[in-house]
């Protein structure tokens, strides 16, 4: 089966879109999400189930997090991610292996728009790529960008790295998830709203803005680049992610990365990782938490698959899980002061 065969077009679309003076990617998106929920038994009862998970906040530093038990997210938080395991299974992002009630948008000439099946927050998508090649952000910052311009401002857009976070990191995808819930927005807005409100100027004072900066205080590492002009933006990303990369001794850097954009202005979560899972992932007994940060996790919103987890889990093990996945924030510190000297400008 080929793509072509999962397409909804605008005509299919229309009697399920209730605002037509919403942003036209946005209207397209709730609609599809409408009709999929009508049409797929599937994804029905699990945006049922997800509006009865339970959450808790959880401080951590000088942060809160919101902890959910969310037991549809088991396959995805305990996935084999090893060659020999994604080798020996079929792609579940290809045409010919997803349900056949999963039906998507187009999204410019390579990337179709679908519901997640099984939702970590509001709303929830996974935007693929129409050919089956591996996850790789080098080359693919800009339609990251892209999307969450698109989909703003009800939306974020992330990417998950191959090794922190991708349950398929044989094929290249984004996620987009509503803004409802976001704490490390939360966080940021808390430090810096005056220019949050100056965001709001006008277009032209938005393209001026440039800052790139890194959070204290919150458990884990953070370089945040904020901008209004993609392409300098673009550039900025790609140097802080071949200094990481160069810093880790790989041919990509492990990344989880959360974009914003509201106002003209794009906020950009980096989160620098030195592994995929914490040790207590691997633990037996009462050590054990099922616990794999992906970008959602690292933006604040920890997912739990097991209720006695969820009950559990606290303050400390949160501090703890962060601290281990997360590369060193002096060493992130110091990556950030190279990117900008290499670009000839002080830290902002």
């Amino acid at each position: 089966m080929r793509w072509n065969e999962r397409i909804i077009g605008d005509e299919q679309l229309s009697r399920y879109r209730t605002n037509q003076t919403g942003s036209g990617l946005v209207s397209r998106v709730n609609a599809l999400l409408a009709e999929q929920r009508e049409t797929w038994p599937l994804l029905r009862e699990n945006y049922e189930s997800f509006s009865r998970i339970e959450t808790k906040r959880v401080r951590v530093c000088e942060t809160e997090v919101v902890v959910q038990h969310n037991p549809n997210r088991i396959r995805s938080t305990a996935a084999a991610v090893d060659k020999e395991s994604i080798n020996g299974r079929r792609c579940f992002l290809c045409p010919e292996n997803i349900p056949p009630e999963e039906k998507g948008i187009e999204y410019g000439d390579d990337l179709i728009i679908l519901c997640n099946p099984y939702p970590v927050l509001n709303k929830h998508l996974s935007i693929v790529h129409r050919k089956h090649i591996g996850q790789r952000i080098s080359g693919n910052v800009e339609r990251l960008l892209m999307l969450a311009r698109d989909l703003s401002p009800e939306f974020f857009a992330l990417y998950n790295g191959p090794e922190c976070g991708a349950s398929a990191p044989d094929h290249l995808h984004f996620q987009a998830c509503s803004r409802e819930l976001l704490p490390i927005e939360e966080e940021l807005r808390a430090d810096d709203p005056v220019m949050i409100e100056d965001c709001t100027s006008c277009a032209d004072t938005a393209r001026e803005i440039f800052e790139i900066f890194t959070l204290s205080g919150c458990g884990r590492s953070v370089i945040v680049i904020r901008g209004g002009n993609g392409e300098e933006l673009a550039a900025w990303i790609y140097r802080a992610l071949d200094e990481l990369a160069r810093a880790s001794g790989k041919a990509e850097a492990m990344i989880n990365i959360i974009c914003t954009h509201a106002n003209g202005v794009w906020n950009v979560y980096l989160f620098p990782r030195s592994k995929h899972r914490p040790l207590c992932f691997y633990a037996e007994g009462n050590k054990q938490l099922i616990v794999s940060p992906g970008a959602i996790d690292m933006a604040g919103v920890i997912i739990t698959p097991q209720r006695e987890h969820f009950l559990k889990i606290d303050s400390a093990d949160i501090e703890r899980i962060f601290a281990e996945v997360s590369l060193s924030e002096d060493s992130v510190n110091e990556i950030v002061e190279r990117v900008c000297e290499q670009a000839g400008e002080g830290v902002l």
